[in-house]
């Protein structure tokens, strides 16, 4: 592998560097498992009867397995990062401070997010069953660290490191789950509740939880060789393991009240192979997390391409630092929100590739300064997903709008209008 691939963090990934899905399909699985996607069936049986969540669930995942093949195709046949393609649509100024800028936020608020809870898991994991004090915020700084340094070393150590632990995480999977049914039974499982969640609402959380995954999937496809690569390693890694994950969020959160694999483990009396699954599905998840985010970080600071690794390292610092004074805990609704913004980029890159340029990679240009009408597409789109409250129908709205201004409003068209030079 040459150095290229793991140095530089923008430039394009010629095709001898390409990976086999096999590998690419691992490191997608790895982003499903995580505390937040075994939520993610908490919640929809919290609101929903269990068939109707696992229903609604799937649907969801069917929505994020099409969206991260379709914008995956881009990446594997441009061999580029999210935050370059972006450059053809926003122009390269409108690259930086707007597609960059907002994936970056995401990706390191959700660094926080997970670091936090594995750091305060491992701490009470310590306490209770060793009696061993281990403060929060050493908690934090040590796995932090583990986390970052992972990704530094890009995504060949990625991919080793969901080699081993993969097949791990789905052994304590079904472990802890048949422990947990023959501890409490299944008799509550299908107990009736009065729905408060409809059905499509159903649909939009489970699409919620990944949707800052399926826009920058191209950060991953990049190392494809073919579609046909594309299609096998999103399907593959992807669709299983978070269908699994919600089932069996859903049915720990029914049958033993908890719907965090690990703390059912610590329950059932396997305290260390709780803590195991934690450490590791928080790893493979917040090591995808830095290095995506570090992309898309050179791109906003405008960083030099080969500073990657001190850019990843400067990321899982930011993430650490916010898991360490507590912000965390208020970034939730913040990084939920910024889905309406993140989901209408995703719709102008399909429309300009897609359909523009034909889904031709020879077709493909970067472009300078601000390009305004992407900018308009994915301001109103944005604002009219956030008022019917369905973030993925901004990806619609925004490349229908899009393609207008690009056909029938000359003035606006990123090829009329005169661009701010960088």
């Amino acid at each position: 592998m040459s150095n290229n691939k793991e140095v530089n963090a923008l430039a394009p990934i010629s095709k001898d560097q390409r990976e086999s899905w096999v590998s690419l399909a691992l490191v997608q699985a790895g982003i499903c498992v995580c505390v937040p996607a075994f939520l993610m069936g908490a919640l929809l049986v919290e609101e929903m009867n269990f068939g109707p969540a696992i229903w609604a669930g799937t649907a969801g995942a069917v929505l994020v397995v099409a969206a991260m093949i379709i914008i995956g195709f881009i990446g594997c046949d441009l061999g580029l990062a999210t935050c370059t393609i972006t450059e053809s649509t926003f122009g390269k100024k409108g690259s930086r401070y707007i597609a960059s800028t907002i994936f970056m936020i995401n990706l390191i608020g959700w660094f926080g997010i997970n670091n936090g809870e594995c750091a305060m898991s491992f701490t009470n994991f310590m306490s209770e069953c060793y009696g061993i004090h281990f403060p929060y915020t050493a908690s934090c700084i040590l796995w932090g660290i583990v986390m970052t340094v992972t990704a530094v070393f890009g995504i060949k150590a990625v991919e080793k490191l969901d080699y081993v632990s993969i097949p791990v995480l789905l052994i304590v999977m079904i472990v802890g789950t048949a422990m947990a049914v023959n501890l409490n039974g299944l008799q509550t499982v299908n107990t009736p509740i009065e729905p408060t969640m409809t059905f499509m609402e159903g649909v939009i959380l489970s699409f919620d939880f990944f949707a800052v995954g399926i826009i920058t999937s191209s950060d991953f496809t990049r190392f494809q060789k073919s579609r046909k690569d594309t299609v096998l390693s999103v399907t593959i890694g992807v669709f299983p393991l978070t269908i699994i994950t919600l089932v069996i969020g859903a049915m720990l959160t029914k049958i033993a009240n908890e719907y965090d694999i690990s703390m059912v483990l610590i329950k059932v009396g396997i305290p260390l192979l709780g803590v195991i699954s934690l450490i590791l599905s928080t790893w493979t998840t917040n090591s995808t997390n830095a290095y995506t985010g570090a992309l898309n970080a050179v791109k906003t600071f405008n960083v030099p391409d080969n500073r990657r690794r001190e850019v990843t390292l400067a990321v899982g610092f930011v993430g650490t630092l916010l898991g360490v004074t507590g912000i965390v805990d208020n970034l939730s609704t913040f990084i939920g929100f910024l889905a309406y913004l993140v989901c209408p980029i995703g719709g102008i890159m399909l429309a300009d590739y897609f359909i523009l340029g034909k889904g031709k990679s020879e077709n493909w240009r970067s472009r300078d300064g601000f390009c305004i009408s992407a900018i308009i597409a994915w301001a109103v789109s944005a604002v009219l997903s956030y008022i019917i409250k369905i973030d993925f129908s901004s990806i619609l709205f925004a490349a229908v709008i899009f393609i207008v201004i690009e056909r029938y409003i000359p003035a606006l068209a990123r090829d009329k209008q005169k661009v701010e030079k960088e």
